[in-house]
């Protein structure tokens, strides 16, 4: 079972960036290959917090397919 979409963040170069991301087992440790990431790391903070929270909204409240 896949976890809660969270905020990551990693220090690249100078400047800490962030990327949105889940486990993909919530029962494992948390490594590399335990994670699905939504985006690519950047630069805001609020958008990526932002991003995980839309993500797990739409997961809670799930649209019907046309």
């Amino acid at each position: 079972m896949a976890g809660p979409w969270k905020v990551t963040t990693n220090i690249i170069g100078d400047n800490k960036r962030y990327a949105v991301y889940r486990l993909i087992d919530i029962n494992e440790i948390d490594h590399s290959g335990n994670r699905e990431l939504a985006t690519e790391y950047m630069e805001d903070k609020t958008e990526a917090q932002a991003i995980a929270a839309e993500l797990n909204e739409k997961e809670k409240s799930p649209q019907e397919a046309d």
